[in-house]
């Protein structure tokens, strides 16, 4: 299951980039996956609760944002997210778009508490992985 190596993955990202900013703690992580990696959200997120223990992201939470593969119709120009392998262009039914994206795999964003010298402070810092 490579959910847990993308998950370990995360987090020591995550926690060297809290350590660089000095954080305290990272309290969310933001990530983008295409349907492509055939990666299953569900164990990606249980994998991620599993393997946080013991690190700046102890307590942090996954947030994870499912992409799709995006086609241009060659016929009419439509634009539009291919779902269910349904290839046709919804507009004029053309059977062979151009086709981009889907294939994600990003750590878009961290949110993590700093210390501040009167109180703690969220910071969203921004990884791209």
């Amino acid at each position: 299951m490579h959910e847990f190596a993308i998950a370990q993955s995360l987090i020591e990202t995550a926690s060297a980039e809290a350590q660089r900013v000095g954080a305290q703690r990272v309290t969310a992580l933001y990530c983008r996956i295409g349907v492509l990696r055939q990666v299953a959200g569900e164990l990606l997120a249980e994998a991620f609760y599993i393997v946080r223990d013991g690190t700046l992201c102890e307590t942090a939470e996954l947030d994870i944002e499912k992409t799709y593969m995006q086609a241009t119709c060659g016929q009419c120009g439509q634009a539009y997210p291919i779902h269910d392998w349904q290839w046709d262009c919804p507009v004029c039914g053309a059977e062979t778009p151009s086709v981009t994206g889907g294939d994600e795999l990003e750590l878009v964003s961290i949110e993590a508490e700093v210390a501040d010298e009167d109180s703690c402070a969220q910071e969203h810092l921004s990884a791209q992985r």
